[in-house]
C-alpha cells in the first residue's frame, strides 16, 4: 500500500473544496427545503411523521450553513443567517410540538391552543426564517461570483417555488410568500444579481400557483381541508 504524502492530502482537500461551490451548495439548499418540507407528509402514510420532521431543521439550517461557507459570507449575511437558522429552528419545534399534539383526540381549549401555536404562529415563524435563510445566502452572493447554468436556475426555480406554494398554502400564511415575492423581486430589480434574481423567480412562481389556486377554489382552502392529505 502506498503511503499518502502531505502533498498528496492536500491535493485531496483543495479538489474537494472546488468542489463545494457555491453553486453547488445553493442546489443543495433548495433540495434539502424541497426533500425535507414534503418528506414528512409521506412519512405520515406509516405513521412515522413526527420522527423524520425532526431531521428537517438539522438539514435546511445544515445545507444554509454549507452554502454562506462557500460564499466566504460577510458579517452581515452570517448575521441574518443566525436570525432566520433561530427563527427557523424554534416556529419548526413549536409547530411540530402542536401539531403532534393536535393529531391526538383532544377537545375543547387544549386543541384550540394546539391550533393556534402550530397554525397560526408556528408557520409563520418558521417560515420566516425559511425566508431569511434565503435572504442571508442572497445577502452573501457578491462575496464571490456565481455562475448559474440554465439547469440549475430551473431546478431552484421550480423546487423552490413549489415548495413554497404547498408549504404556505398548506400552513395558511400564503400571504407571507406573496409578500415575500414583491419584496425579493423589488430587491432584484434593484441589485440585478444572477442567484438574488433567480430566488425571486422562485418566489414570483410560487406567487402565481397561489393565484391559479386561488382563481381554481374560489379561496384559499388548504390541502387537507380539501381531504388531499
Amino acid at each position: 500500500m502506498r503511503p499518502v504524502s502531505l502533498a498528496m492530502w492536500e491535493a485531496r482537500a483543495v479538489r474537494s473544496g472546488r468542489a463545494w461551490t457555491p453553486e453547488r451548495c445553493v442546489v443543495g439548499f433548495v433540495a434539502a427545503v424541497a426533500v425535507f418540507h414534503h418528506l414528512p407528509i409521506l412519512a405520515g402514510a406509516v405513521g412515522i411523521h413526527d420522527a423524520v420532521d425532526l431531521i428537517t431543521p438539522f438539514a435546511v439550517v445544515g445545507a444554509a450553513l454549507a452554502a454562506l461557507f462557500s460564499f466566504h459570507a460577510p458579517p452581515r449575511a452570517l448575521l441574518t443567517a443566525f436570525v432566520g437558522a433561530i427563527l427557523y429552528v424554534d416556529g419548526h419545534g413549536i409547530h411540530l410540538a402542536a401539531n403532534s399534539i393536535g393529531n391526538e383526540p383532544v377537545s375543547g381549549r387544549a386543541r384550540e391552543v394546539a391550533h393556534f401555536w402550530d397554525e397560526r404562529f408556528g408557520h409563520v415563524w418558521w417560515h420566516v426564517g425559511w425566508f431569511l435563510l434565503v435572504a442571508a445566502i442572497c445577502l452573501a452572493e457578491p462575496a464571490r461570483r456565481v455562475r448559474l447554468s440554465r439547469r440549475r436556475t430551473a431546478t431552484i426555480v421550480f423546487l423552490l417555488g413549489a415548495t413554497l406554494f404547498s408549504n404556505t398554502i398548506e400552513g395558511g400564511d400564503w400571504w407571507l410568500e406573496l409578500a415575500g415575492a414583491v419584496l425579493f423581486c423589488t430587491w432584484a430589480l434593484v441589485a440585478r444579481r444572477p442567484l438574488l434574481t433567480t430566488f425571486a423567480g422562485a418566489f414570483a412562481f410560487g406567487a402565481a400557483l397561489i393565484g391559479i389556486w386561488a382563481l381554481w377554489h374560489g379561496g384559499v382552502p388548504q390541502f387537507s381541508q380539501l381531504g388531499w392529505i
